[in-house]
């Protein structure tokens, strides 16, 4: 996607994703990580932050980890969790939306930890950062904005130092071929979110063979997830009444795919994927 076009999404879509995401609560704009004892969306997204800094290997034991970047950092949510889990490691968040970087900025001086963080309006393709300049790297739900995995993967690549860590978390397709029905399910979905497309997960960690990444592990994340998407699926209840009756009222005129609503739609066009397999959510953790 283009720069322009991920700032125009979020500038239009932000009230509702603020209410998808309670972004007024995490700061963050991705699914929450469930598990036992979690029991809010809020708690989940917190928890996902933990397990970040987790599959970053992140401890006050191991002093090797002194710069870490998140690629996609939004308004910063997942930076100012760790900033202040762990103040004595150093985090810079990238993104392109301006808006977000303004917005970041307040929620780390809100939160003390302007000191050790960092916010920079950044293409994470072309970042234009010092090569062999972090220790860990992390992208929530951010690659699959890139129309380019090749060239993110070669920048990523460039800006960890040896030995460092990345970790890519987010939606995958599979090798499951789909038919016309799921199609138009998946290319709303990511029409709804602005998404190019989807790489196939055994394809994402092929390219990181290609771009000399090693020590590749995957995890399998859907069902830590499912609680997000059902969430997402009831709040979307209002909304889908709302399409069935424009579509009611505009007949053949009608155009989901052009219909500001469309975003609210997103978590029932993943859910009917999911439940096909044609759709994981994965943690995958390698090194340089």
């Amino acid at each position: 996607m283009s720069g322009r076009e991920s700032i125009d999404f979020y500038e239009k879509n932000w009230s509702l994703i603020v209410k998808l995401f309670r972004v007024d609560k995490t700061y963050c704009v991705n699914h929450g990580f469930y598990e036992k004892g979690i029991r809010s969306h809020v708690q989940s997204v917190l928890k996902m932050n933990d397990l970040v800094g987790d599959l970053l290997k992140i401890d006050f034991k191991n002093h090797n980890i002194k710069y870490v970047l998140d690629a996609g950092c939004g308004i910063g949510g997942t930076v100012i969790h760790l900033a202040k889990k762990y103040p004595n490691i150093k985090i810079t968040g990238i993104t392109n939306v301006k808006n977000h970087i303004k917005i970041a900025k307040d929620n780390a001086k809100q939160n003390n930890v302007r000191k050790n963080t960092t916010f920079l309006l950044k293409d994470f393709i072309k970042t234009g950062l010092p090569s062999n300049k972090f220790d860990a790297i992390y992208l929530i739900e951010s690659s699959s904005y890139s129309q380019k995995k090749r060239i993110l993967l070669q920048e990523m690549y460039r800006l960890l130092k040896p030995g460092g860590i990345i970790v890519f978390i987010d939606c995958f397709r599979t090798n499951i071929s789909l038919n016309q029905y799921l199609k138009n399910f998946y290319n709303l979905f990511c029409k709804g979110w602005a998404i190019p497309n989807l790489v196939e997960l055994k394809k994402f960690k092929d390219y990181l063979v290609l771009e000399d990444f090693k020590k590749i592990t995957i995890k399998d994340f859907s069902k830590n997830v499912e609680r997000t998407i059902l969430r997402g699926d009831i709040l979307s209840l209002p909304y889908i009444a709302k399409i069935l009756l424009k579509k009611t009222i505009y007949g053949k005129k009608y155009k989901i795919n052009k219909d500001p609503d469309l975003l609210a739609l997103a978590p029932v066009f993943i859910s009917f994927l999911g439940l096909k397999k044609a759709i994981t959510y994965n943690a995958i953790v390698a090194k340089k």
